[in-house]
């Protein structure tokens, strides 16, 4: 008789831990859904540009820390690459490629690595492709900078293909 009348009490905890347990489950399921997507935005959002992991063809721009201290170089390096098997033609105005820029907060211009320098005024053409699959432009800042953030973007020039990419960096 006892056995009979623990049944129904039985069977609600039990009904009760499977409740509980789906519970979990669920939450689990929810947990490596959101970690997954922050580990993808996370992978994102270093110091580099995403276009070199998504596409065959592209830009990738880096610099080489996320962080900095106040009187601290900053190298730059910004990459144009095309690793399909056609070539790609760029056209430009001047001998002038690329170029850097560093802006504050604000969207000031703090420097400009073509500033004060000289292009010659003449027609190029540079492709890319099988043969010469990537090309890599590299830039020092020297000079201090406020506490603060900054973006600092790379431009290819192309005359018919131009492309930009940016990071943002700190400087404590």
């Amino acid at each position: 008789m006892k056995g009979i009348q623990l049944l129904p009490f039985y069977s609600y905890f039990e009904k009760r831990r499977w409740w509980v347990v789906m519970k979990i489950i669920t939450l689990l399921i929810i947990v490596v859904v959101v970690f997954s997507a922050l580990g993808l935005w996370l992978l994102d959002s270093g110091n580099a540009t995403s276009e070199e992991r998504n596409m065959n063809y592209g830009i990738s721009m880096t610099t080489d820390k996320m962080s900095y201290s106040i009187s601290e170089p900053i190298i730059m390096t910004f990459k144009i690459f095309n690793y399909t098997e056609e070539d790609i033609a760029f056209y430009f105005n001047t001998s002038q490629r690329y170029d850097f820029i560093i802006e504050d907060e604000g969207k000031n211009e703090i420097w400009r690595w073509s500033k004060d320098r000289m292009f010659a005024m003449v027609l190029g053409e540079e492709s890319l492709g099988p043969n010469n699959p990537e090309v890599t432009y590299l830039a020092e800042y020297k000079d201090r900078l406020s506490p603060g953030y900054y973006k600092v973007t790379g431009y290819f020039v192309a005359q018919d293909k131009p492309m930009s990419g940016n990071v943002i960096i700190i400087v404590k």
